[in-house]
């Protein structure tokens, strides 16, 4: 018996009904919610731009977090159109970063590098982060950069509490999809479900389109508090060698720019959980190791979370839902931070 107008109404309401309330949802957290979206434009990205060091597109603009940016002939990140002048300014300062250095989500101008453009307008800043990056590609980067720029005399390294790993920058070599790692370590449940390529692909398009799928993944997976416990386990007694060697990495670029006259200041960048539990003992674990070995290599450091006003919510200082990427308020506080350092 032939279906009436009325059931084929029925049929196709019930279909699309879970589309329309998904659609619903959607812009109900986009209206009251500040989630980023995550991900990034894969011309990004470009393979041994310093050494072995995958790095950022010259010249090109780009996507990353739902930003726009820009990056310029070395593939530093700049505003839009550069900044009038730069070239004929007879000192720079150099930053070395990940991508808390180099602040996705947020207008060049909120990051700690534009700040500091605005407050040093006689200096050029040269901001080489990169996603992914760990110590070894900050070494790079010093290594190829500083011999053809005499004209960098300050150099700051945002050491971000998880540079001990590469599993950021083994996610960049899945971007440019010419690299693989050789050695694949046992995996957790949500990192085997990645390892699957439609999931991935799902998730991948997904996190990069949907804050609703953003806002159920956060509290499901308790991202902030998942990602402070893993980045805690690299400075577990098991992972000293990897500590020392990270640190060790640090001295050696310490080295180079002492044998230049190049003054350097590394500032330890807090997790969010950090500023959220300030008296947890655990909380002080990542910079006692890099405190102790730092000391030991003889490299001096600057802590800035007493910079951070207790009184105020740990949140606001990082991107919503994000257990290490700084805020507009919080790159103000590490710009603070610098500027102080500088003037110092």
């Amino acid at each position: 018996m032939p279906r009436s107008a009325a059931e084929w109404v029925l049929l196709l309401s019930s279909v699309l009904s879970p589309f329309v309330l998904v659609g619903i949802a959607e812009v109900g957290v986009r209206t009251c919610t500040n989630i980023d979206p995550l991900g990034n434009s894969e011309h990004l990205f470009i393979a041994d731009a310093y050494g072995t060091s995958n790095g950022n597109a010259p010249n090109t603009e780009a996507i990353s977090f739902g930003q726009t940016v820009y990056t310029d002939e070395h593939g530093f990140r700049i505003p839009k159109g550069g900044v009038p002048g730069d070239e004929s300014k007879s000192e720079a300062l150099l930053i070395l970063g990940d991508s808390i250095g180099f602040g996705p989500a947020l207008e060049e101008s909120d990051t700690f590098a534009g700040l500091l453009r605005a407050r040093f307008p006689s200096k050029r800043i040269y901001n080489s982060s990169v996603i992914g990056y760990s110590t070894p590609d900050y070494r790079n980067v010093v290594a190829e950069f500083l011999p053809v720029h005499e004209e960098v005399k300050t150099v700051v390294l945002a050491y971000s509490l998880n540079d001990i790993s590469s599993n950021s920058a083994q996610q960049i070599d899945q971007y440019l999809k010419d690299k693989k790692p050789d050695f694949i370590p046992e995996q957790k449940l949500t990192e085997t479900l990645r390892g699957f390529s439609l999931l991935s692909d799902v998730n991948d398009y997904l996190r990069s389109r949907s804050e609703l799928y953003l806002l159920l993944r956060h509290r499901l997976l308790g991202t902030q508090l998942r990602d402070w416990k893993e980045v805690l386990a690299l400075y577990s007694p098991e992972r000293a060698a990897d500590d020392e060697q990270s640190v060790a990495n640090v001295a050696e670029i310490s080295a180079m720019l002492k044998a230049r006259g190049i003054r350097f200041i590394v500032i330890l960048c807090p997790f969010e959980y950090q500023l959220r539990k300030p008296t947890d003992p655990e909380t002080q674990i990542p910079q006692r190791v890099l405190s102790e070995l730092l000391t030991k290599h003889g490299v001096g450091y600057i802590d800035p979370r007493p910079y951070f006003d207790a009184g105020r919510p740990s949140a606001d200082y990082f991107l919503a839902y994000d257990a290490a990427h700084f805020s507009a308020l919080g790159h103000r506080v590490v710009a603070d931070v610098i500027s102080d350092t500088l003037r110092r």
